[in-house]
């Protein structure tokens, strides 16, 4: 692709999914030309209709394919990584894409002279935790998945600090929007079909970003210099309760927002029932103690840094968010 004189050009990894099309569509409407890295171009077509768009074929772990692309980059903005898998999923999996992935990406980039380097991270790199955590929290990931994000944060912050590349980790709680087939599309399709109960009394809070606040932050942090070598938290402007979140949902719907309330004891111990039947049978059951747990508790974290820093601010809240994701659906 021939780059125009004054346009930005980027590689986005991962471009097919929920953030990486908004961030697509984003950096487009933005005068960028995007190289859109996707496993899968029959998934990606919804690409291929906005303007300075190049869909190339490839995995991150077979460089091959699309090595050559970085080479007029200015900014990579990587995605691409493993994160829906069943339990039971290998840790070396996580391991081959999560890190060794990013490791290849990375080198590259830096082998081409690329001048600027986003990594999207997770707040799944700290442990569960009451406190409202922010960048100075320590980091004690508790699953394979977290493990290997914060080990690819580590490569690509000390691999920025010694070659000349300007990198960047955006570490992002729960992620809503079109395109979406994670937790929040299967909360509203609980809502929908009259199978969600809140759990305990419903005030535990949860932060969550909006896609498009995704897309925002990531372009933002390439216009300063301030961001290279840091950390940010991303979220929405506020954080939400289980119950204003499920109610919020509920009214999008046309749907009552009185939902039954079950002590969090009672549902925990069905969960950990239901865990013994999915063992037994094979079979995913829609109830877990593992997903008990997470409606229950608070996931908090703080997006000072990135506002007092850098001045950014969300403009998507959460009705206008959760709306997003209904359309789509």
């Amino acid at each position: 692709m021939s780059q125009s004189l004054g346009q930005s050009t980027a590689l986005v990894t991962g471009a097919a999914g929920c953030i990486g099309s908004a961030l697509t569509k984003r950096l487009t409407r933005a005068g960028w030309q995007v190289l859109a890295l996707v496993r899968d171009p029959a998934q990606a077509q919804h690409l291929t209709r906005l303007p300075g768009v190049e869909l190339i074929a490839g995995d991150i772990n077979a460089p091959d394919a699309w090595r050559q692309a970085l080479y007029g980059c200015d900014v990579v903005f990587h995605l691409a990584a493993r994160v829906h898998a069943p339990a039971g999923t290998p840790a070396d999996e996580f391991t081959r894409v999560n890190v060794e992935g990013t490791r290849q990406v990375f080198e590259h980039a830096v082998a081409q002279g690329v001048t600027k380097f986003v990594l999207f991270s997770t707040a799944a790199v700290y442990a569960e935790s009451d406190a409202v955590l922010d960048e100075n929290s320590p980091a004690h990931p508790v699953t394979p998945y977290g493990a290997s994000k914060l080990a690819a944060e580590n490569l690509v912050l000390q691999g920025g600090n010694s070659a000349r590349i300007k990198t960047t980790v955006l570490r992002l709680p729960v992620v809503y929007g079109p395109r979406d087939r994670g937790n929040v599309a299967q909360l509203i399709a609980a809502i929908r079909q009259g199978r969600y109960v809140i759990v305990g009394d419903g005030g535990n809070q949860k932060s969550m970003v909006a896609v498009d606040n995704v897309a925002d932050a990531a372009l933002h942090v390439t216009e300063s210099n301030r961001a290279a070598g840091q950390i940010y938290l991303v979220r929405d402007e506020r954080m939400y309760t289980q119950r204003e979140i499920a109610e919020t949902i509920a009214d999008l719907l046309g749907r009552g927002k009185r939902f039954p309330r079950v002590p969090y004891g009672v549902l925990a111990l069905a969960g950990h029932s239901a865990d013994v039947v999915s063992r037994l049978t094979g079979r995913k059951l829609p109830l877990s103690a593992d997903r008990v747990r997470k409606l229950a508790n608070n996931t908090r974290y703080s997006a000072d840094k990135i506002a007092r820093e850098l001045g950014f601010k969300p403009r998507i809240g959460l009705r206008e968010g959760l709306a997003q994701v209904i359309s789509q659906l």
